[in-house]
């Protein structure tokens, strides 16, 4: 049972643009009904159900009705109506698997890209910062050191111990000449230089923690992924061992609700007073949903098996690095730093690979926890499961295969099939279940035996739990293989379970049991080869089939006209692009003034100690002057008028 079920995931869980109006229409019903749902499982069931060919949704003659589409709206909401049911929730445990589980170099790459995506605003200002002054160079070293221990997981970014023996290593490695080159690097140069910064001061940490050495704040990765990898087991373990006690009560039950009507070709269900075939359907589609849970978690015990070889293979690698380190240490004086400083990168990306298994550690706990839940959520059945078992005892898978195990499967005159011994890696269809239980018993899910044999047909192998049955199947396998499909395509849980979608798919045209064929997917190699040219190209990239491109295109040409071209030199650009400005340089230049000038006049004498004796009689002048006065003013007016 542990083989993994690869169901195409892109055909599942993407939107299929043909559904679209239906998808509309599904999620207003649920919101009329108050459903809750996920986008994602909406896709998942319709996409599942799609598959039906009664909804007549692909037919190349759809029919004009709606009623189909009606149908296959309300068969959507039905199913993600119950939230509860074994069915939705087997649903809901697929769409998450499906979508979250993915390989290990996906998971890592993941991880990788969640770390940059948080450091990106720290390295994009050191190696986008100018650095001009010493306290700048200082500042940028101190983000360069906060840089390390984040993105190599040295330890708390907070604490001073960790920043302060990150800062000794890497004066260890970086000269104050060496710093002050560092930051006069372009910005691509010193991208590199930070990551091998990086790899060389965490290799030093490292082994400073392994001789002994203050370590403050460095985790032990080694003991903490032994611890995280037992831990994880022990819980798979103990889910599964959950799930295979269910597992045992419904097969059991079921098996004890049935009988065998081999002159009919027919099972036969046997059901007690107070169970009803209802009932009957939800055990089955209960042991359905454990069987889901059972394959996940066999398929996260097998990953984390695999992962142990590698933890196991990495533990020893780290080891061998820390030696030559050790031994280079040693005779430090004969092995030049350019030797040493790559063993310290090589010691960190094997730390690396540590911290990607704890994350791989914690992915695979989160989604058994994600099953685990989903699985709580579904109602209880025990107290149906144990009315249906009645007095029969709860039997494991062994205790049921040990009883037929001396039987084998034969066919007397094989028409379509033919019988082959088991063989380790012999690729088992639906799961290993019994063909004619999942057949007669419309989604019966009872284990088939390889102590039987392996039926082979159309290059397929199949199990059986009886050896009758094979003689029905060998007359007439489309007839069986078609009650399989119609099973699965009204039990759509059922299609990832057994992994029939390419053959659910390939019958579609084939609604009924009449004219139905089982086709298989064959595949071939083909070459085909063509002509270089076998017509000479004359491609004109100026043409346009619509005259209003034309139009529009003049319009703007006409435009230009008015416009005016202009540059802008910016910030980015102008350290590539280069430009001169020229400018007049200084000179001397004096002004001369005219020279002052004066007049020197004749220095006035004034006579003292003389007596001024006054005239008595008045100047002949001053009466001439009295006389010109007083005739001007009796003779003349203001006019000048006599």
């Amino acid at each position: 049972m542990s083989a993994f079920i690869n169901v195409p995931r892109a055909r599942l869980l993407e939107p299929n643009t043909a559904l679209s109006p239906l998808l509309q229409e599904i999620l207003r019903h649920c919101e009329r009904r108050n459903i809750r749902y996920d986008r994602p499982l909406v896709h998942f069931v319709m996409n599942l159900l799609s598959l039906d060919p009664r909804y007549e949704l692909f037919m190349e003659t759809v029919s004009a009705e709606r009623r189909n589409h009606d149908d296959f709206v309300e068969a959507c909401c039905t199913v993600l109506n119950d939230d509860r049911s074994p069915t939705l929730i087997t649903l809901r445990m697929q769409c998450y698997f499906l979508g979250n589980f993915f390989d290990r170099d996906e998971i890592v790459e993941k991880h990788v890209r969640n770390l940059q995506a948080k450091t990106f605003a720290l390295t994009k200002e050191i190696i986008d910062h100018d650095v001009i002054t010493k306290d700048e160079q200082d500042e940028v070293f101190n983000k360069v050191i906060v840089d390390i221990v984040v993105n190599m997981g040295l330890g708390n970014p907070e604490c001073k111990d960790v920043m302060a023996e990150t800062m000794r290593a890497l004066n260890s490695v970086m000269s104050r000449s060496d710093k002050a080159k560092f930051v006069t690097l372009d910005r691509k140069e010193r991208l590199m230089a930070l990551k091998d910064i990086r790899e060389i001061v965490a290799g030093i940490r490292i082994f400073n923690k392994h001789s002994g050495n203050t370590a403050n704040g460095m985790a032990d990765l080694p003991k903490i992924i032994d611890q995280s990898h037992e831990s994880t087991k022990s819980i798979l373990q103990i889910t599964l061992c959950e799930i295979m006690d269910k597992v045992n009560l419904l097969t059991s039950a079921l098996s004890a609700a049935i009988a065998y009507d081999l002159r009919n070709r027919s099972i036969i269900t046997l059901l007690p007073e107070n169970i009803t075939a209802d009932d009957f359907e939800t055990i089955k589609d209960l042991l359905a949903m454990y069987r889901q849970h059972e394959v996940y978690t066999r398929k996260l015990i097998d990953e984390l098996a695999g992962i142990k070889l590698l933890i196991d293979g990495c533990k020893q690698e780290y080891e061998a690095r820390l030696l030559r380190i050790h031994e280079a240490v040693q005779y430090r004086t004969a092995i030049p730093t350019d030797r040493v400083f790559p063993k310290f990168s090589e010691l960190t990306r094997v730390w690396l690979q540590f911290q990607n298994f704890v994350f791989l550690l914690s992915e695979m706990n989160q989604i058994s926890n994600t099953l685990t839940s989903l699985t709580e959520r579904c109602a209880s059945f025990d107290d149906l499961a144990y009315r249906l078992l009645g007095e029969s005892q709860i039997q494991t898978d062994i205790d049921r295969l040990n009883k037929v195990s001396a039987k084998r499967l034969s066919l007397p005159d094989p028409k379509s099939c033919e019988i082959v011994p088991y063989e380790e890696g012999m690729q088992m269809q639906l799961l290993k279940f019994c063909l004619w239980h999942l057949a007669e018993g419309k989604g019966l899910l009872m284990p088939g035996s390889i102590e039987l044999g392996v039926c082979r047909v159309q290059k397929e192998h199949y199990l059986f739990n009886i050896p009758e049955p094979v003689t029905f199947f060998d007359e007439d396998p489309n007839k069986y293989f078609f009650k399989i499909v119609e099973t699965a395509r009204k039990k759509v849980q059922l299609i990832c379970l057994l992994n029939m979608y390419d053959k659910l798919q390939a019958s579609y045209s084939a609604p009924r049991c009449e004219g139905f064929q089982m086709k298989l997917t064959t595949t071939c190699d083909q070459e085909v080869q063509t002509d270089l040219h076998p017509i000479p190209s004359n491609i004109d990239r100026e043409y346009r089939w619509n005259v209003w491109d034309y139009r529009r295109e003049a319009i703007r040409l006409a435009n230009i006209r008015t416009k005016r071209t202009t540059s802008v030199q910016t910030l980015e650009s102008s350290r590539a692009i280069p430009k001169s400005t020229q400018v007049y340089l200084d000179k001397m230049q004096g002004t001369q003034t005219r020279v002052s000038r004066s007049t020197e006049t004749e220095q006035r004498r004034q006579t003292t100690g003389l007596k001024v004796i006054e005239p008595s009689a008045p100047s002949p002048l001053k009466v001439y002057a009295l006389t010109l006065a007083q005739a001007s003013r009796s003779g003349f007016n203001r006019n000048g008028e006599r």
